[in-house]
């Protein structure tokens, strides 16, 4: 197989410009977690992503970095150093990727953007799509992703009637007390299995997933109101899929998919996990890592995750980001 692209979506939330943008659309009903400061915050960990590609993923083509009208700051230094070629990393903007359906623009939703990536220009057929706080902890193989013609899916099968159960309660208390649905990352996995006509589905979680860009595109584009419903909100809902499980549960029905357990992750989710986290980055049997909320950290905890990242990846990072830590 020939070398993949990998696509990474970032947004830098701390741009006042787009903090004005997204506030004019907030209609004061929108849920609590899809509008969240953090859901949107940006610290450093787009340049950790980066340097662990170019450290760990020989195999990688292209790096797209998927943005309104934003740039990382200092993403132009990986060039500068010699650390990979200057047309290796592209930044995207929305505008590319939501050619023909510029209507719904400006976007603040992961799932809209998820849903459009197929459309970014030259994109290989295979894609390896990140959040932009994920990175690779370890060297990685394509075999990682895809082992004889079938793409490599990690998690673990669930039963969609309990979550379909809590679903029609919620959405009994969002019309008898307009109570906000919050767009939970399983149910939007639920569904996407749901529409197919399967009884469960396929969790998967927080670590660098393969696409295939046809089998997504081809999907979304038979099915237009389904497409209109993925890419209208500004925000999440909870009438959106998750594009991604949608791809690995139509790549599943046609046999395509190697079905594998949960694997462990270096996961920060709250400062009571930073020891854990700082621990599996040196595990290079973990293969994937993800920084979470880390704007919610006090300064100490944040600048001692900082440090362990900066010491990891030392020598694939923008020496400006010394400056500025």
């Amino acid at each position: 197989m020939q070398n993949i692209d990998i696509v990474i979506a970032w947004v830098d939330g701390n741009d006042l410009e787009l903090k004005k943008k997204r506030h004019k659309f907030l209609t004061g009903e929108d849920a609590s977690d899809a509008i969240s400061d953090t859901r949107f915050a940006s610290n450093n960990e787009i340049y950790y992503n980066i340097a662990s590609i170019l450290k760990y993923v020989p195999f990688c083509r292209n790096i797209f970095i998927v943005t309104d009208n934003q740039k990382p700051e200092f993403v132009h230094e990986f060039a500068e150093l010699g650390l990979c070629a200057f047309e290796k990393i592209r930044i995207v903007d929305h505008k590319e990727i939501f050619r023909g359906h510029e209507q719904h623009l400006p976007t603040f939703n992961t799932r809209s953007i998820e849903s459009m990536l197929w459309n970014i220009e030259g994109l290989s057929d295979y894609f390896i799509y990140l959040n932009d706080d994920f990175f690779f902890n370890s060297p990685a193989k394509i075999e990682d992703f895809i082992q004889n013609d079938q793409m490599v899916v990690y998690g673990h099968w669930q039963s969609n009637f309990a979550l379909k159960t809590k679903l029609k309660y919620r959405q009994f208390l969002n019309v008898k007390f307009n109570k906000p649905i919050q767009p939970k990352h399983m149910i939007a996995q639920m569904l996407s299995a749901d529409i197919l006509g399967m009884k469960k589905f396929f969790e998967i979680h927080h670590y660098p997933h393969i696409v295939d860009r046809k089998i997504l595109s081809e999907y979304l584009l038979s099915q237009p109101k389904l497409l209109e419903t993925q890419i209208k909100f500004k925000f999440r809902s909870v009438e959106q899929i998750n594009p991604i499980s949608l791809m690995n549960h139509l790549k599943i029905q046609n046999n395509q998919a190697l079905l594998k357990p949960d694997i462990a992750l270096a996961y920060l989710k709250n400062e009571q996990s930073s020891d854990d986290f700082i621990l599996a980055t040196k595990n290079e049997s973990i293969k994937y890592g993800c920084i979470q909320s880390l704007d919610q950290f006090d300064t100490v905890s944040a600048q001692k995750i900082s440090n362990t990242m900066s010491e990891k990846f030392k020598g694939f990072l923008p020496a400006s980001l010394n400056a500025v830590s």
